[in-house]
């Protein structure tokens, strides 16, 4: 018997990332801290492996200036 929808992500419509590209200061300390690996940076953006990112949050309460959301 196989269940559906039981241990899934909500749909990504209702669930998203964003990075607001004129607060971040591209100090790095989403990426470093991020205990899945899932965020790069470089100097233009900042981009999530969507896929692999569970919304643990750590990410947002780890940037300096607010620049990640979830949500």
């Amino acid at each position: 018997m196989v269940r559906t929808g039981v241990g899934t992500l909500p749909s990504k419509k209702s669930l998203h990332i964003e990075s607001s590209g004129q607060l971040c200061i591209y100090c790095g300390a989403c990426v470093g801290i991020c205990p899945l690996n899932c965020i790069y940076l470089d100097e233009t953006r900042i981009t999530f492996d969507e896929k692999v990112c569970t919304r643990c949050e750590i990410c947002v309460k780890a940037c300096p200036v607010g620049a990640i959301e979830i949500g």
